[in-house]
């Protein structure tokens, strides 16, 4: 079974801290735009202009919950019942804390997007940020998200995923350095391109493209990065790896400036069909 599909692997080694997911969120503070991907996604979802007394949302593989701390401000005007969801219970916590610190009200719940029986047809707003490609059976997640959805027309679902180009350049030169270094990413089950074959046969959808060039500047941040893929499965690197890829940016970063990164990442505004 693919790592990015085996909870076992995810829950005990991938996600039993918090380290790996915030190392991956942290590298993408070097974004040139003046709001970060999740202020953007809130700004796309408009959440303040919907016409209700009080939202019902849904966040499903919610993480750190940095979606609602770093959108604390516009939340508080809100009028809304959150219920925050992950399968592993580090996220859980670290969650707990984060909207704890910024003000924000939520009810924090163990959930699973393969098994989601118990918010069928109650909630305004669902939530899937990157995390569809962690379920063995994607229909059944996506059937699922649909499921959650209640009979309100403006109900809707919003996934997040990212594109085969997101981010490769960072796996093409560990792989260049090392026949062990992983080629399968996280990511890899669920892409953008797999999402707009799949999403059609569940839902209505407006796509909105988040897509620039990362222009990393702090070579310890970058090596946590590529280290979030490693380190968790086990893989022995040659020694002289991490050296190597080091040695591979710094040479950039002294020629441009930066280390550049392509990212390229999706939000799907999902309605019933």
């Amino acid at each position: 079974m693919k790592k990015e599909i085996n909870k076992n692997y995810l829950k005990e080694q991938q996600y039993k801290t918090t380290k790996y997911l915030e190392a991956r969120i942290k590298i993408h503070t070097f974004t040139e735009n003046k709001k970060s991907f999740h202020q953007w996604l809130y700004e796309k979802y408009n959440f303040n202009n919907k016409l209700k007394d009080k939202l019902k949302i849904l966040d499903i593989a919610c993480g750190t919950g940095v979606f609602w701390k770093q959108n604390s401000e516009e939340a508080k005007n809100l009028n809304y019942d959150l219920i925050m969801t992950d399968f592993a219970e580090s996220m859980l916590d670290k969650s707990k804390k984060n909207l704890s610190d910024a003000g924000i009200e939520a009810k924090f719940e163990i959930a699973d997007v393969e098994n989601l029986s118990k918010y069928k047809s109650q909630f305004d707003i669902i939530l899937c940020h990157n995390a569809v490609y962690h379920a063995e059976d994607k229909k059944l997640a996506l059937q699922n998200l649909k499921d959650c959805m209640s009979d309100d027309k403006n109900s809707i679902v919003g996934l997040t995923t990212n594109s085969e180009k997101h981010m490769l350049n960072v796996y093409e030169i560990g792989r260049k350095l090392d026949k062990n270094f992983p080629t399968d990413r996280i990511i890899d089950s669920w892409t953008e391109e797999i999402a707009d074959k799949m999403l059609p046969e569940f839902f209505e959808y407006e796509k909105i493209i988040e897509e620039e060039k990362l222009k990393v500047t702090d070579l310890d941040i970058l090596m946590n990065y590529v280290a979030s893929g490693v380190e968790p499965r086990n893989i022995k690197l040659k020694e002289s790896f991490y050296d190597e890829y080091r040695e591979i940016a710094k040479k950039e970063i002294d020629e441009n400036g930066f280390f550049q990164i392509i990212k390229r990442s999706p939000l799907y505004i999902c309605k019933n069909k």
